[in-house]
């Protein structure tokens, strides 16, 4: 394996923490700072698989997922985010068609994320999310991420069975 990869991967593995904990947490602040970490180390893993549309989609969900934890991402500013990262991610786009997956997959869940409220819906959107971008670190190669992408994905989906904590069924407008 190529010394980029290897080291992609490695970056990877510290991120899949933060990926685990968003998918288990309950708290819908610590769900986005987490992932906020996790798109934090996920961005500089995908310096080293060459997708530039990889890092430049995830430094802006970092803000947005900061943002979203303390309660500041207004629809105008959520719009522009998603404005900022079709067109950033379409304009870095290195790898073809799996280079706009980060793009597509951004916007998406960032629109979501403006109309969900209930933690159900947020881990369903998670869920959604990290579905595909499972098929995305597949085709880099990020082979960390694809694992712990799917198996926070299922995770997501098993804690949505388990019941929500009584006050916390919608998330504060």
């Amino acid at each position: 394996m190529q010394p980029n990869l290897l080291l992609g991967n490695a970056v990877s593995l510290g991120a899949a923490c933060f990926t685990f904990a968003s998918s288990w947490s309950r708290d819908r602040k610590l769900i986005y700072l987490f992932q906020a970490g996790q798109c934090l180390l996920a961005g500089v893993a995908n310096i080293f698989f060459c997708s530039l549309s990889g890092v430049t989609t995830f430094a802006l969900c970092t803000l947005r997922n900061v943002l979203l934890a303390y309660d500041r991402l207004t629809k105008p500013l959520c719009w522009f985010l998603v404005l900022l990262v079709s067109l950033l991610g379409i304009a870095s786009n290195n790898r073809g068609l799996i280079g706009l997956l980060p793009v597509v997959t951004t916007a998406v869940y960032s629109v979501a994320c403006l109309y969900v409220r209930r933690i159900r819906a947020v881990k369903l959107n998670i869920f959604v999310n990290l579905a595909l971008w499972a098929v995305y670190d597949f085709f880099i190669m990020d082979f960390v991420a694809c694992a712990v992408d799917s198996a926070s994905a299922a995770l997501a989906l098993l804690s949505l069975f388990r019941g929500t904590p009584p006050g916390q069924e919608h998330v504060p407008t």
